[in-house]
């Protein structure tokens, strides 16, 4: 049974747990079951071990999460991803009971713990998760922009193309031309 939990802050995808892994390979440290988001100790590491694990992480785009804030602040955020690429014809929740939900917290808080820390309103968050998407899609060339409008939850492909335009500055046609996509911890 698991004695102790680390937290990790950007953790977002199969390559990270697989990178987490050769780390504590590297260093020698063969009891941690690593998840998303998370390493879990049977034995806890000694602190100069643990001092060396911190700075391999960081080394690669990851932080160790010590705060019930931070790590309630990336729960939402994982749980805002999810929603915004699966909020589908047969899962419309809103995104505050779906937030509620998911991390089993009032949304009220979560929304006041989000915007004091990240600076932002999970609103936003959830736009640039979508916008995200929406250029993950286009990259792909597999759909139309209704299609698209349709999958990442716009009501229309001319509000799409609004969003986009306000949020990238650019035109959807300007983006497929030149466009760039961002890390999701960049976002």
């Amino acid at each position: 049974m698991p004695t102790d939990t680390l937290h990790i802050k950007n953790m977002v995808c199969r390559r990270c747990v697989m990178t987490v892994e050769d780390i504590c390979r590297d260093l020698g440290i063969t009891d941690a079951k690593v998840s998303l988001g998370s390493v879990s100790f049977n034995t806890i590491p000694d602190a100069e071990l643990m001092s060396t694990f911190y700075d391999r992480l960081r080394a690669v785009g990851f932080e160790p999460l010590k705060s019930h804030e931070h790590i309630m602040l990336e729960n939402i955020k994982a749980a805002i991803r999810f929603y915004a690429r699966h909020n589908s014809d047969e899962m419309k929740y809103k995104l505050s009971e779906f937030i509620s939900d998911s991390i089993k917290v009032d949304f009220r808080y979560a929304s006041r713990m989000f915007s004091s820390i990240e600076g932002r309103t999970i609103q936003s968050y959830l736009m640039s998760q979508r916008i995200e998407y929406v250029k993950e899609l286009l990259f792909d060339n597999e759909l139309t922009l209704a299609e698209i409008a349709d999958r990442v939850g716009f009501s229309s492909v001319a509000h799409l193309s609004r969003t986009f335009k306000k949020s990238l500055g650019v035109t959807i046609s300007e983006f497929r031309n030149t466009g760039t996509r961002m890390g999701i911890d960049e976002l």
